[in-house]
């Protein structure tokens, strides 16, 4: 059983694949890393990191999620634009 990863790696590698994630209806919290949380609040878009160093100091850093600043997708109903688009040919050949 040689090279297996440490506690510290474990947890990495749960943070990385976001199995260590809190999601309510106010914020999602997660561990990113062995010293890093991620705290996100719903519905803007500021959110907070918090690192702790080896030194035992903590560095918070404020972070912005341009993807909130998009505008949501539309879902298109392809059916009805088919639809639309088959009556406007046959509307033009009249």
């Amino acid at each position: 059983m040689e090279n297996l990863p440490n506690e510290k790696q474990v947890i990495d590698i749960l943070g990385r694949s976001q199995v260590l994630k809190v999601e309510t209806e106010e914020l999602t919290l997660s561990l990113e890393k062995h010293n890093k949380i991620n705290i996100q609040p719903k519905g803007t878009i500021l959110g907070a990191k918090i690192e702790v160093n080896q030194d035992g100091s903590i560095t918070p850093t404020l972070t912005f999620d341009t993807k909130k600043l998009k505008e949501p997708r539309k879902n298109l109903d392809t059916k009805q634009i088919l639809d639309d688009a088959i009556e406007d040919f046959w509307n033009e050949q009249v």
